[in-house]
């Protein structure tokens, strides 16, 4: 789905409703459509999942099944689901955007979490150059 919700709103609505099995996710802005331009702040993109679903189980998985170390992987993201993953990775990167909608997601993250200078895909590059360059 893509638009501007209140994902605390939704969700308590989903249990009041019976539907605490499940969440609304939200994956961060994303460029603003034809169709969504008189939101009043940009646009998001969400995933209704499974309450036990998330990126960070996901990539634990993954990562056990290709037997990967933590510190043999990186994860790169924007939003408070994507910053889950960085328990699970050696290095972890929030591009600048994120803190942009988000001024406090760094509060209480993991040690391994470090904010990009660049936004979006520049971020998403300054990230894997640095990982190469630095050699972790």
């Amino acid at each position: 789905m893509r638009g501007l919700v209140d994902t605390g709103e939704a969700n308590a609505l989903l249990a009041e409703h019976g539907h605490g099995e499940l969440r609304l996710v939200d994956n961060g802005s994303i460029s603003p459509k034809e169709t969504l331009q008189d939101l009043p702040g940009a646009p998001h993109a969400y995933h209704l999942i499974p309450k036990v679903a998330s990126k960070a189980a996901a990539v634990a998985r993954h990562m056990r099944a290709r037997g990967y170390a933590p510190g043999e992987c990186i994860a790169v993201g924007d939003s408070r689901e994507d910053l889950g993953v960085a328990e699970h990775v050696g290095r972890f990167f929030l591009v600048a955007n994120a803190l942009d909608r988000d001024p406090a997601i760094t509060n209480g993250a993991a040690a391994n979490v470090e904010v990009t200078e660049g936004r979006n895909g520049e971020g998403f590059y300054e990230a894997v150059i640095r990982s190469l360059a630095e050699g972790r």
